[in-house]
């Protein structure tokens, strides 16, 4: 079998060890990666009220706690440098006492979707973060391949971006601070992905494009939910399939 030969940007980016990051850092710069994750408290009545019913308010926030603890955990695994949740205020104290150590929790600034994502970037961008990667909470099943792939692809791109099913994106990542694509988006519609293409366009910004996947908002996510994990190996979601478990008993 021929060698592959491993990029200086995957090299980084896929350093997910202790032992390889230490046999990286001899070799290559020093690169710090965040990945950012839009979060909220699980608070019954504001947390995935699209999937009351056939859940009640109360199960769909413990459903919810589970896509959130998961999604942390992905993050962590990454061996990045900072993990953040950015949260609506008010969210602070109630995601302190459930999250685990080393995660930093930033609170949104500004009115609307576009504003606190565009703040969140500006935010790690200068503090010397080189890679900011940005994930949603509500995909629970998410494998770290296509936050890799957007974080290696920023070596040679200005943008790395992963559609949802649904015409949104689960993920954004930048070098730089190209708030931009945070402008002029119908946010919440199925234009979402279009529409911030062409703003990067506009820019002059090279995007690279990662897999598609999906956001559980409604009962028809749910149902997909339940079947993917079915298939999937049992450490993929725990905190997902504990919810789930106990929602079927009750």
């Amino acid at each position: 079998m021929p060698e592959r030969f491993v990029s200086d940007a995957e090299a980084i980016c896929l350093n997910d060890s202790l032992a390889v990051r230490g046999a990286a850092s001899a070799t290559l710069p020093t690169m710090r990666r965040a990945l950012l994750i839009v979060g909220k408290a699980p608070v019954p009545g504001r947390t995935k009220t699209r999937l009351v019913p056939p859940l009640s308010a109360e199960e769909a926030a413990e459903l919810y706690r589970g896509f959130l603890l998961d999604s942390v955990s992905l993050g962590l695994d990454l061996g990045w440098e900072r993990v953040s949740v950015v949260h609506p205020a008010g969210s602070g104290q109630v995601l302190v006492d459930l999250l685990p150590p080393g995660v930093t929790l930033v609170e949104q600034s500004g009115h609307g979707l576009g504003d606190a994502l565009s703040s969140a970037f500006d935010r790690h961008l200068a503090e010397g973060f080189r890679r900011v990667v940005l994930i949603g909470s509500d995909n629970p099943t998410l494998p770290l391949e296509p936050i890799r792939q957007a974080c290696a692809a920023l070596d040679d791109h200005d943008l790395s971006i992963g559609p949802t099913v649904d015409g949104g994106y689960y993920l954004i990542g930048m070098r730089a601070a190209h708030l931009g694509v945070f402008s002029k988006i119908d946010w919440s519609t199925p234009r979402v992905y279009a529409q911030t293409l062409a703003q990067a366009q506009l820019l002059g910004l090279r995007a690279h494009t990662v897999r598609e996947w999906y956001d559980v908002d409604d009962p028809p996510d749910l149902e997909r939910l339940r079947v993917d994990l079915l298939s999937l190996p049992p450490g993929i979601a725990p905190n997902t399939r504990a919810a789930l478990d106990r929602l079927s008993r009750t």
